[in-house]
């Protein structure tokens, strides 16, 4: 029954799409038309871009419970687009719940926190905004670990590697230092215990910043726009740093989080930031720095030396001195 529920679902979203698609296809607007404005132009591409979102999103079964927000977010497009049109003022609206999109439109602003969390902003629906008031510290029929909470989490620390993966590396390491010896090669084994782990690391740190970099930079470059961050609260991260918390409403008008590190608890936060809004391919997106366009660019050209400089000596290391003491 559980499965023929879920099918059920899947046609009626499958459904759903097929009808946006064809909203879209039967719109009357051009974005060639002379004196079309180019904000319009925007929303008619982000409009196009949910749908496409939603199309993959409905064939991955991790990502079908996505679809209705997808296409939320295309049809909240279409109606900006109307009004730039039509020269009349943006419909004000709040993005969907923030525990259940299924929930509908949010109706209010809370502040709510995680599990061993600090608080934040979110938006919610009327119901959950009357669960929380009652105490409910996470709503029955929400999912507190949403995608834009994964978002805001702290960064995994560097040295919290799972005991039994870091005793298989040292292992592994251990190994390849003893057929080095065996192989006639003692200092090589000496080498490959002290210098690997080092450059090993920072190649895999390097390749993370230019692979996050260049994304964001492609990001950057096709979609994304500039717009203004406004000062919400000051905040502690779990890691005990002062941080000023601004929000940031993108076209959609889904709110997002943006934390930028305080000198300390009573630095004074600039009450706007001009910042830049990278949407992003399934729906989500990302805020950056005014000055992403000149850092981004930087990282690369600073990460990329050293990924490959890292990689080499890693890969002359472990395996090229095996090789070369076998074959000499």
């Amino acid at each position: 029954m559980r499965r023929t529920g879920r099918r059920d679902r899947e046609r009626e979203l499958e459904a759903e799409v097929t009808a946006f698609g064809e909203l879209l296809a039967e719109h009357s607007f051009a974005p060639g038309d002379p004196g079309t404005p180019s904000k319009a132009v925007d929303d008619w591409a982000r409009a196009l871009d949910a749908y496409d979102a939603a199309s993959r999103a409905l064939h991955r079964r991790k990502q079908v419970k996505r679809v209705p927000q997808l296409l939320q977010q295309g049809m909240s497009s279409l109606v900006d687009l109307e009004a730039r049109v039509a020269g009349e003022p943006l419909p004000q609206r709040l993005p969907p719940c923030f525990f259940d999109s299924r929930h509908g439109q949010a109706t209010v602003e809370v502040r709510w926190a995680p599990d061993g969390g600090a608080k934040r902003l979110i938006v919610v629906c009327a119901a959950d905004a009357v669960r929380l008031r009652a105490g409910s510290p996470h709503p029955p029929s929400g999912n507190p670990t949403s995608a834009e909470e994964v978002d805001s989490l702290p960064p995994r620390p560097a040295d919290d590697l799972p005991l039994p993966w870091a005793i298989g590396l040292l292992a592994l390491l251990i190994g390849y230092a003893v057929a080095l010896a065996a192989a006639g090669d003692g200092p090589g084994a000496f080498v490959a215990v002290i210098v690997v782990g080092a450059s090993g690391q920072l190649a895999a740190l390097s390749g993370v910043v230019v692979a996050s970099a260049a994304v964001d930079l492609w990001a950057l470059m096709r979609r994304g726009h500039r717009t203004q961050a406004t000062f919400a609260r000051s905040a502690v991260s779990p890691h005990g740093a002062h941080q000023h918390v601004y929000v940031v409403t993108d076209a959609s008008g889904r709110q997002r989080e943006y934390p930028r590190a305080a000198g300390s608890r009573t630095g004074k936060p600039v009450p706007l930031r001009s910042v830049w809004h990278l949407p992003g391919t399934d729906g989500e997106g990302k805020v950056v720095s005014s000055w992403a366009p000149v850092w981004l660019p930087l990282c690369i050209l600073v990460g990329l030396p050293i990924l490959l400089g890292s990689t080499v000596v890693t890969l002359y290391l472990i395996p090229g001195r095996l090789i070369i003491a076998l074959l000499s």
